[in-house]
């Protein structure tokens, strides 16, 4: 009988799985999109390729109504689908399974400013580089984050850490309404008169929907004003202790910010470093830092910036390809002890494993108390805390996985014991995937959840920290 059973359901399991070949999603799909739409079995590059999404097929939009009709095939389907822009989330969530899509959003590249500068609509496929460049033609500033890189909504939707938040807040702060194709492939247009699904897509948008476009805050600033003091500044190992102390316990002004970088460099070398961050000039940034300087740098690379060049310093960190299973930790306290801990497996890490050497760890610190903007106003749940860490391995070579990923989970385990919060934290843009919700949406989560079954009770947004 159980032989029966199987000889019958083999057959059902395999035309379950059956994928359409190309000429099928052709005819298909493809009749439904823009004419300056494409399919492509061509994967797209990401910054990471551990973990990283194998679709069958790639759906290179051009309009928002095309994503609108690959959601709706999906659905008709039983396809999965994930929408990707910059290709630089690097959590190991994803599952498309055989058949999946992955829905190019690189194609809407449109930036609309309003005529007195104070609001700009940015297309779902605009890169923070891109949108910086045309704000600073524009005589204008928008709260970005740092890397030029990245896509600009997608680091935004999960909170939007953002260098000048303590001047306007954070990334989905800036948010006036967002363009959203829903579960249904219906495409939707969200603001505050609907209050519930505009909270929850402020810091867990993946899960809700696929923003096609949004209308962001702007903040008119002249070509000559809009500059920021800042540059690489690097201490010496046995200054560590001090350096983490110094940063700790330093105040962290509304026009403030500051990144610790510990690296490693080709020959296996590793440093100490720091980049602090100030909008105003170059006399009044060194003096709002002098705690730091106070140590004695081994070298000191601040200057003038103008806004355009703000992210140029990480731009190291942007090539694609290669592994880099990152490990993330958000903090309220930096520990000296535990620090130097960290950097000493650090150390032991990139001497063991010569193809790691472009590692890192990332610990960027932001003022917390602001801005009059409220926890209620977003479903981002971790705006009052300060430090938000990525520890990246970076390698070649998969045999290295096993060890990358036991070095990252090392980090994260120390820096939660000292991490200063009553309950762990994990900034969703610099998670791993193995946390668990509440590490990633804290007390936000019992409402998302509630939400997750009204307006996407099929769960056909699942592959991003799904609720």
């Amino acid at each position: 009988m159980e032989g029966l059973f199987l000889a019958l359901l083999l057959p059902v399991m395999a035309s379950a799985i059956r994928c359409p070949d190309m000429a099928t999603i052709q005819g298909q799909l493809g009749q439904q999109l823009s004419s300056s739409c494409s399919i492509s079995d061509t994967i797209l590059p990401r910054w990471s390729e551990y973990g990283a999404p194998q679709p069958q097929f790639v759906i290179n939009v051009s309009t928002a109504n095309d994503i609108s009709a690959t959601v709706k095939y999906c659905n008709q389907q039983n396809i999965s689908f994930v929408a990707q822009n910059g290709g630089h989330g690097w959590a190991d969530t994803f599952h498309l399974g055989q058949c999946g899509i992955v829905i190019n959003l690189a194609g809407l590249d449109n930036i609309t400013f309003n005529a007195n500068k104070t609001e700009v609509i940015i297309g779902g496929g605009v890169s923070v580089g891109a949108l910086n460049n045309a704000a600073y033609n524009n005589s204008a500033r928008v709260a970005a984050a740092t890397c030029s890189c990245i896509g600009f909504l997608g680091a935004t939707l999960g909170g939007g850490l953002t260098r000048v938040a303590g001047l306007y807040g954070m990334g989905v702060d800036q948010l006036l309404s967002v363009d959203v194709v829903m579960a249904s492939g219906d495409l939707m247009r969200v603001d505050s008169t609907n209050e519930d699904l505009f909270w929850a897509i402020k810091g867990a948008a993946p899960n809700f929907g696929i923003v096609t476009s949004a209308t962001v805050k702007a903040y008119p600033v002249s070509s000559a004003e809009n500059t920021a003091w800042q540059g690489l500044v690097t201490f010496a190992d046995e200054d560590l202790d001090d350096f983490i102390d110094a940063i700790n316990d330093l105040y962290l002004d509304p026009n403030m910010q500051i990144d610790i970088i510990l690296s490693a460099t080709a020959n296996g070398s590793t440093s100490v470093n720091a980049v602090p961050f100030f909008v105003g000039n170059a006399s009044a940034g060194k003096a709002a830092f002098q705690s730091i300087f106070d140590i004695g740098p081994i070298s000191d690379t601040t200057g003038e910036v103008s806004y355009q060049n703000w992210g140029a310093f990480a731009d190291y960190a942007c090539e694609d390809g290669q592994r880099k299973p990152t490990y993330g930790i958000s903090m309220s306290n930096l520990d000296p002890s535990t620090w130097r801990q960290v950097y000493e497996g650090f150390r032991a890490f990139v001497a063991a494993n010569p193809d790691a050497r472009n590692s890192s760890i990332i610990a960027e610190n932001y003022p917390i108390n602001s801005t009059a903007v409220q926890n209620g106003a977003s479903s981002f749940p971790w705006r009052n805390v300060k430090t938000h860490v990525a520890a990246y391995p970076w390698y070649t070579d998969a045999e290295l996985d096993s060890a990358a990923n036991a070095w990252g989970l090392s980090v994260r385990k120390l820096l939660r014991s000292s991490d200063g919060l009553p309950e762990h934290a994990n900034y969703v843009n610099f998670a791993h995937g193995d946390e668990s919700l509440q590490d990633i949406y804290g007390t936000s989560l019992p409402r998302l959840q509630s939400l997750k079954k009204q307006y996407d009770p099929g769960n056909r947004f699942n592959q991003w920290f799904p609720i």
